[in-house]
């Protein structure tokens, strides 16, 4: 039931930011939610809750944007799986460690998005170190805590602790 509630909110995550987050976007750039989503998730979870909710996101950002089918589930399941081996090594406090983890995912993401289009595509990625790339960091890192909170009001995607 965790991991269906997981994917749902996920999935939420990328509706929104396909089709609201577009008015505010700055330079083109809108705030990656669902990846922060999937960030807490796995962290919270573990690899396989990770790894699942990022490839449901993924796959449902795919069928909504014009990347190729797969893309972005890939890049999330990547994300979500890198992102679990954090569950019950770090604790995510309420400021620093989300801010640092969203920028660090969205680096990793973006490091490996240029990676796939530089092996599949003729011309060279060169969108890994530019503007727009700093702006999604931006806001990511700045969304993050807000997110985290958000998420963590949740309590059904966060497992009980046992005494």
């Amino acid at each position: 039931m965790r991991l269906i509630v997981s994917a749902i909110l996920t999935i939420a995550f990328v509706l929104l930011q396909t089709t609201f987050l577009h008015n505010i976007a700055f330079r083109g750039v809108i705030p990656d939610l669902s990846l922060i989503a999937v960030i807490f998730i796995a962290n919270r979870n573990g690899t396989i809750a990770g790894q699942t909710v990022g490839f449901a996101g993924g796959l449902v950002e795919d069928f909504l944007s014009l990347s190729p089918l797969g893309f972005h589930a890939l890049l999330k399941t990547l994300v979500g799986f890198l992102a679990g081996t954090s569950f019950g090594v770090i604790f995510i406090g309420s400021l620093f460690m989300p801010m640092l983890m969203a920028g660090a995912a969205t680096v990793f993401k973006n490091i490996l998005a240029a990676f796939i289009m530089a092996l599949t595509s003729d011309s060279a990625a060169g969108g890994l170190f530019s503007l727009r790339t700093l702006i999604e960091i931006v806001y990511n890192m700045v969304l993050a805590p807000f997110v985290f909170a958000l998420l963590g009001f949740v309590k059904i995607i966060v497992p009980k602790v046992r005494e």
